[in-house]
């Protein structure tokens, strides 16, 4: 629970969401460092920071490449984190909402 947990609290700061989401798009070859930084358009310390806090808590991947590191999503552990939401935070909820907007009174047109 503790991880899901470091994983929110990382995607829940607007410029790692940002970040993730590109990488999201980017898909499993990720992208360096310098491309996410022309993309995201902030200082090299802070991109850093936010990288950083996003491996740590096992939501990114770093892979070095000769000068370079590429940063790519790590699909497993998003996946956990999905599946932890719609499993186990959000089980059966479906069934309620579906209930309730079955049982919701229509209204007619005037």
């Amino acid at each position: 629970m503790k991880n899901y947990v470091k994983q929110f609290n990382a995607l829940g700061q607007t410029d790692r969401l940002e970040i993730f989401r590109l990488l999201v798009r980017a898909g499993p070859q990720g992208q360096c460092v310098d491309e996410i930084r022309r993309r995201v358009k902030m200082p090299g310390s802070t991109l850093s920071h936010h990288l950083d806090a996003l491996t740590r808590c096992g939501l990114l991947t770093a892979q070095r490449s000769g000068r370079f590191i590429y940063y790519a999503v790590n699909w497993t552990k998003t996946a956990k984190l999905i599946r932890f939401m719609t499993e186990d935070c959000c089980a059966d909820l479906h069934k309620t909402l579906g209930a309730s907007a079955d049982s919701a009174p229509t209204r007619r047109k005037k």
